[in-house]
């Protein structure tokens, strides 16, 4: 099917409980129910596996709140769900890959070097504990202690104040921002999921504003979810990463 507008999946959930007619966004009660249960769905269905339509995505790494002066942190974007590898600008002039270090060894790391010497600069993290961060070449390490930001083990201060956006590059798992208040706009994600988020909609719309169940819907939708993973791909599958443990946005 071709790609739905965000008023046409609201028009064809509403038709199939045989609901109002509506000819615009947020028209009636009904239609905002609807509304959220097409997010509701969007969101589900997207959390459900790391889709390959939102892998490989290129983006930076997000600059720390003003006035937080930890100098070696970075922020991970909010929209990113996992990093496959993250690389930096190194001394040279070129992009490297950086080393993911587990949160204990990276103190350890840090820890090994003396906050006396003239290129070392202490930072202290969220919880008060120093880093003793190289202040005078581009980082070759990094962790995360919260899942939100990434800590660097070095920085250049010729190239500005601690480690820069500018110079950094992931490639994660991106899950797309939703205007929802576009009626025009269509769900940033291949065609044929949209007959999977329709008819997983339907059913639960059906089941929330009817009390009764849509069996045709309910059966579609698994037939399209199975569908789905086996054909999503349209050039080639990446290779399977395996994850032993709770999935990380880090990358770890």
């Amino acid at each position: 099917m071709a790609k739905l507008t965000l008023l046409s999946f609201i028009q064809q959930i509403s038709e199939a409980i045989e609901g109002d007619e509506i000819d615009e966004l947020g028209e009636t009660l009904e239609a905002d129910v609807i509304m959220t249960i097409l997010q509701q769905t969007y969101n589900e269905v997207l959390d459900r596996r790391d889709w390959e339509f939102l892998r490989d995505r290129v983006i930076q790494l997000a600059v720390r709140a003003a006035g937080d002066n930890k100098l070696n942190f970075l922020t991970i974007p909010e929209n990113v769900t996992a990093i496959q590898c993250l690389r930096y600008l190194s001394t040279q002039g070129k992009y490297t890959d950086m080393t993911y270090m587990e949160p204990c060894a990276f103190i350890a790391h840090l820890h090994a070097r003396n906050p006396n010497d003239p290129n070392i600069t202490t930072v202290l993290n969220d919880d008060g504990i120093p880093l003793y961060v190289v202040n005078d070449k581009a980082p070759t390490y990094y962790t995360s202690f919260d899942e939100e930001s990434i800590a660097f083990d070095a920085f250049e201060t010729t190239r500005g104040i601690g480690n820069q956006i500018a110079d950094s590059v992931i490639v994660g798992n991106i899950k797309p921002t939703v205007d929802w208040t576009n009626p025009v706009l269509t769900l940033p994600i291949p065609e044929r999921m949209n007959s999977l988020i329709l008819n997983e909609a339907i059913a639960t719309a059906n089941y929330r504003l009817r009390q009764t169940q849509d069996p045709r819907s309910e059966r579609l939708a698994r037939r399209q979810n199975i569908k789905m993973r086996e054909l999503e791909p349209k050039t080639q599958r990446d290779q399977e990463v395996k994850h032993y443990g709770r999935r990380t946005r880090s990358g770890r």
